[in-house]
């Protein structure tokens, strides 16, 4: 966003129940922040309640009392767009920019009001690369300098050749650093705080991460390793500190370098001013940092550092950056009313962008819901999709026995499913929103247009926009490869499997030999990422286990690659793997209204009961700040599965604060209870 990774997002996030842990909701050429939504109030209120209840008695007239018929095997959902749909749609601005509009008025189309004007930006970004870690490990590569790393230990400067390598932990509030060189370790001290400089690229990684796999590697700035703040259990995040005017950017991985200028340079209009306004709000005291690099906690800006400008065309994204440079200390950004916007953006939309207001709650006046014909363009991949569900989970998303049938019954202007409303067998109806749904199924985006063929409410999508020309301009060369070897997939093209779960790829090399080279890669940022390198047995067949699938409520993309002299020779077909939740979905229930009064200064408790019932199972307080949900507070149920949050003094008095109650396990979100609006009396 703006993942603003947007999507989660943080990365991961505009579901009801997102994924909580490092990344955000990811897709190929999409980050969202974010991403998780709140119900609103408005004045519209009264008449949505009203539509709400006449559709929803007109659906279920005929199932008002048991229905005989026996309840469907699955249920098939039609949609369209990938993300939450606010401010710019990435691939709406692709089809903008083969149309022949200039990055200006790509992002003023999706921005309402604003203007493109020159501001400094002569200035550190602090970014988030690893986030309450327990182990972190970093070493120096010669790339662009002699591979060297310094680490600054109170005053002392230790240094790291090439080969050797720098671990830290936490431990007591302190970091413990540590050199190792050729394996073996030697004990450097207990240090409040590490600072690392280097020449070439820093190369970061956490417990369990590999030097040698691909991304994780800096170029520019510093980067500071520091301890959390509770003694008892230490953790580190580690931040990068480098300049936004183009040492930020060049590392910022939402789209594909081989896309047109403008589409370009839009991106990096949105990038900038998503950054600026990031700053302006100051440090977050959770990681010490302004953006996360799309991977968590926030789900802020996909940041891949090094990368991207080194990778596949990034020649291309660093011109981009450069042509929106005014002067050598300030670049181009998106202001309304002088000042930078929070500039939300995801992967498309589905036919209409959605306000922040319908999604966060944030009546913000530049991000209103626009017409965006633009995303159902031919070269959106998610310009309508079809998921099919089966009963069992339809079930679990209501958190019932068996459904009969399933209807939106209510939208908001964008036509996005605002509330979808499932009947039961006994003719009971059970309604849950949007969000709600797109994440207890992992669908691609709550633009919801019909279940089982049903639009429920009506909706109008716009039409695509007839082609046209693209403006004139270089052509961007592609290699010429001939592929000497076939690759066939022994996978099958889509599987599901769940998280944390591993999953073998197969694939059959031919003509057969033994020890072709192999590269395994999995599509990152509208990349592909080699991330395992092996050879092929003699019957030239290859296999490799990934460890597990992850996150959840997403699609991933893998191929096989056989190469020589880092040349590809021979491509097998892309297959997907959906990783699907794998935590028993729980309802949490209430027990305290969902809204309250309570005088300032005055203590009060947030209650509510976890089903199916158990003891000691993990349940976080999650309060809705600047567009994102926080964790507070932390705790277990108690026996028969209640908990209760006791918050020791309200203040200030005319405050409005909303909460919700999560119930987490195996690091994803299992259910999650309805908001709390809780107004602070004078």
């Amino acid at each position: 966003m703006g993942r603003v990774r947007l999507e989660p997002e943080s990365r991961c996030v505009a579901a009801g129940l997102p994924w909580l842990g490092a990344s955000p909701e990811r897709t190929p050429i999409v980050t969202t922040a974010g991403r998780t939504a709140r119900r609103t109030r408005s004045v519209l209120l009264t008449v949505c309640v009203a539509a709400t209840a006449l559709v929803a008695s007109t659906i279920g007239a005929s199932l008002a009392t048991a229905n005989p018929t026996p309840p469907p095997a699955s249920f098939t959902l039609a949609g369209a767009g990938f993300g939450h749909g606010v401010g710019m749609s990435q691939y709406g601005a692709l089809a903008m920019a083969k149309a022949g509009l200039d990055a200006s008025s790509i992002v003023t189309h999706y921005y309402q009001g604003t203007n493109v004007t020159p501001v400094p930006d002569d200035m550190a970004v602090r970014v988030n690369l690893e986030f309450k870690k327990k182990h972190i490990r970093t070493r120096g590569e010669a790339v662009e300098g002699d591979g060297t790393l310094q680490a600054n230990l109170s005053g002392t400067i230790v240094t790291a050749a090439p080969g050797e390598s720098f671990a830290f932990t936490g431990d007591a509030g302190a970091v413990v650093a540590a050199k190792v060189v050729g394996g073996v370790r030697q004990e450097l001290g207990i240090f409040p705080s590490v600072s690392l400089t280097w020449s070439g690229l820093a190369n970061v990684v956490a417990k369990n991460g590999s030097f040698d796999s691909a991304g994780h590697r800096y170029r520019y700035g510093t980067i500071e390793i520091l301890p959390t703040s509770n003694p008892s259990r230490t953790r580190l995040n580690v931040v990068n500190s480098l300049r936004l005017h183009e040492e930020y950017l060049y590392g910022i991985s939402e789209v594909s370098s081989s896309w047109p200028d403008a589409a370009l340079q839009a991106q990096v209009l949105a990038a900038r001013t998503y950054a600026l306004s990031a700053i302006a709000a100051g440090p977050r005291k959770a990681c010490d940092c302004h953006v996360d690099d799309g991977r968590g906690p926030y789900s802020d800006q996909v940041f891949s550092g090094w990368s991207k400008q080194s990778g596949a065309m990034g020649e291309r994204w660093v011109a981009a950056v450069n042509a929106t440079h005014a002067s050598p200390t300030a670049g181009m950004a998106i202001l309304y009313e002088g000042q930078p916007i929070r500039a939300f953006y995801s992967s498309s939309s589905g036919g209409a962008t959605q306000a922040s207001v319908d999604q966060w709650g944030g009546d913000l006046p530049y991000v209103r819901s626009v017409a965006d014909p633009w995303s159902l363009s031919e070269d959106n991949p998610n310009r309508s999709w079809t998921v099919t569900v089966d009963q069992a989970r339809m079930a679990q998303a209501f958190s019932a026995t068996a459904v009969q049938q399933v209807d939106v019954i209510a939208r908001d202007p964008s036509g996005v499913a605002k509330s979808v409303q499932a009947t039961l067998v006994d003719g009971t109806t059970v309604t849950k929103s949007g969000n709600q749904v797109r994440n207890a199924l992992g669908l691609k985006s709550s633009y919801i247009n019909a279940i089982d063929g049903r639009a429920g409410v009506p909706i109008s999508v716009p039409q695509a926009p007839p082609a046209q020309t693209p403006p004139t301009q270089a052509p961007v060369e592609q290699p010429v490869v001939n592929y000497e070897r076939q690759v066939t997939m022994l996978t099958p093209a889509d599987r599901e499997v769940r998280a944390l779960k591993p999953f073998t790829i197969r694939a059959q090399v031919s003509p057969e030999r033994k020890g072709l080279r192999v590269w395994f890669q999995r599509m990152v940022d509208g990349e592909w990422v080699t991330f395992k390198k092996k050879r092929t047995r003699s019957s030239g067949k290859v296999r490799y286990r990934v460890p597990q699938a992850w996150p959840p409520n997403t699609t991933q993309e893998y191929r096989v690659v056989v190469v020589r002299k880092k040349q590809p020779i021979g491509v097998g077909d892309v297959f997907r793997v959906s990783v699907v939740p794998s935590v028993k979905p729980r309802s949490v229930a209430l027990i305290t209204p969902s809204v309250m009064d309570v005088p300032a200064g005055k203590p009060f408790a947030v209650k509510a009961k976890v089903r199916p019932k158990r003891k000691g199972l993990t349940v976080w307080r999650q309060a809705f700040v600047d567009g994102e949900w926080r964790t507070v507070q932390r705790s277990t149920t108690k026996k028969g599965g209640r908990v209760v949050f006791r918050i020791k003094k309200a203040a200030p008095a005319g405050a409005t604060y909303t909460y919700r109650i999560l119930v987490v396990a195996k690091k994803q979100a299992a259910g999650a209870s309805q908001d709390v609006t809780v107004n602070v009396s004078g």
